[in-house]
C-alpha cells in the first residue's frame, strides 16, 4: 500500500491521546501506567473509539475495515488528518504502522481488536 493512502484499519479514531508523556509529573506518570494506558508516540492513549467508528462489509482480503458514519460531514479534526505529527501548533496523534504516514498497519500477523464489539 502506498504512503498517503489509508487501508481503513481504524486505528487513528480508536484511541484517543489523553496528555503528552513528557507534560506528566512523576506521580501522574505512576497513575495513568498503574491504570494501564497505553504509551505510543509520546501520548498516553485511552481506548475509546468514535461513537461513528463503523466496521464495514468484508470485502474479501480477510482484514477487518472500517469507516466514518459521517464520513461526509465529519469534523475538521477529522477531514484534516493526514497521518503525520504537524508543525504549527497542530497535532495529530499518529498510529503505530498508519500506512497513511508509511508504516504497515492491518497487514498479515498484525491482528487488531475489534473496538466496537470487545468487552473489557
Amino acid at each position: 500500500m502506498a504512503t498517503g493512502t489509508c487501508n481503513r484499519c481504524g486505528e487513528c479514531c480508536r484511541w484517543l491521546p489523553i496528555i503528552l508523556v513528557w507534560q506528566c509529573k512523576p506521580h501522574q506518570l505512576h497513575y495513568l501506567r498503574e491504570r494501564g494506558l497505553k504509551e505510543e508516540g509520546g501520548y498516553f492513549l485511552a481506548d475509546s473509539p468514535c461513537r461513528h467508528l463503523r466496521e464495514e462489509e468484508p470485502d474479501g482480503s480477510g482484514k477487518k475495515k472500517w469507516g466514518c458514519a459521517i464520513y461526509e460531514t465529519r469534523p475538521a479534526t477529522c477531514r484534516d488528518f493526514c497521518g503525520k505529527a504537524l508543525s504549527g501548533g497542530k497535532r495529530f496523534f499518529v498510529p503505530e504502522g498508519c500506512s497513511m504516514a508509511g508504516g504497515k498497519s492491518g497487514e498479515p500477523g498484525d491482528e487488531r481488536k475489534d473496538p466496537i464489539t470487545e468487552v473489557k
